[in-house]
């Protein structure tokens, strides 16, 4: 079995984050069963080791833990690589925010409780600051409702990361079905290459016949981006869309290719009420 030497990020931005998923994950042929080598991770990025634990979990995949003991307890403590799929074992888990697997199976209220949950810590987290509650929790629970409406699999993963001296929280949603490409060609007969599906998530045109939820991902960039002033990268493929406040690059990133979505973005600490009913359609 190939092992794969998980690329350290240079700095700790979303960016930097990308690229290192870029690296990582361009060793890899699809689904093949490999070893992630972690002995070198000295901190923990969502966007990097959110879809390491997705992948692990789709093919079986194996990982050498971190070197660093910090870096390697953390992983423990926040259920590293299995995740947390109930509400009980979450709330057991009082000061860390723990990789969570979201399942379509069972009740569709127990997963709702425990996205809450998790939408709940992250409130927590960055202040409880009032008025800020619904730029919180809208874009986390609009993009997980679109794995289980769009990606067609029975689960996805949501962590985060908090970087309490900067004063900013990182966010990753990963699911490992269809991916935007292949939803547009499916639900609408409508041929994309990775980038053009990406673009049209981003106008806010739905894959679905009617237009029921056609602006989950691009109100949600829109709340990240404008409201809370964060980044946002989008990936689908072998595709990505950077945004950053006023300025977005879509890139490719062959021969990287993603079979799913993959989501993360970051947030300040919040110090005053944000109103985001002008982001959203």
């Amino acid at each position: 079995m190939k092992t794969i030497t998980v690329s350290i990020p240079q700095k700790d931005s979303l960016i930097a984050q990308f690229i290192s998923l870029y690296q990582t994950f361009s060793q890899i042929n699809k689904f093949e069963k490999v070893t992630f080598d972690l002995s070198r991770l000295g901190w923990i990025y969502p966007l990097l080791i959110l879809p390491i634990t997705a992948y692990i979990y789709e093919t079986k995949s194996e990982y050498l833990s971190p070197q660093n003991t910090s870096a390697n307890l953390y992983l423990k403590t926040v259920c590293f690589p299995d995740g947390i799929d109930s509400v009980k074992n979450f709330q057991k888990l009082l000061t860390y925010i723990p990789v969570t697997h979201l399942k379509k199976s069972g009740e569709i209220e127990d997963r709702e409780r425990l996205g809450s949950c998790f939408s709940e810590m992250i409130y927590k987290t960055i202040g409880e600051i009032p008025g800020t509650q619904n730029a919180i929790y809208y874009p986390i629970s609009e993009l997980v409702t679109n794995i289980f409406e769009h990606s067609k699999r029975e689960e996805g993963w949501i962590f985060a990361q908090k970087y309490p001296k900067k004063k900013f929280l990182d966010i990753c949603i990963v699911d490992t079905g269809r991916g935007l490409k292949s939803c547009y060609k499916e639900e609408k007969g409508v041929v994309l290459s990775d980038e053009d599906a990406i673009k049209e998530a981003m106008k806010g045109h739905s894959t679905k016949p009617s237009k029921e939820r056609g602006f989950g991902i691009y109100t949600s960039k829109q709340v990240v981006c404008g409201a809370l002033g964060g980044s946002f990268i989008i990936l689908s493929g072998s595709a990505a869309l950077i945004s950053q406040k006023d300025k977005e690059k879509l890139v490719t990133m062959s021969p990287f290719n993603w079979h799913g979505l993959i989501i993360g973005y970051r947030i300040p600490f919040l110090q005053k009420p944000v109103d985001i009913s002008c982001f959203l359609e």
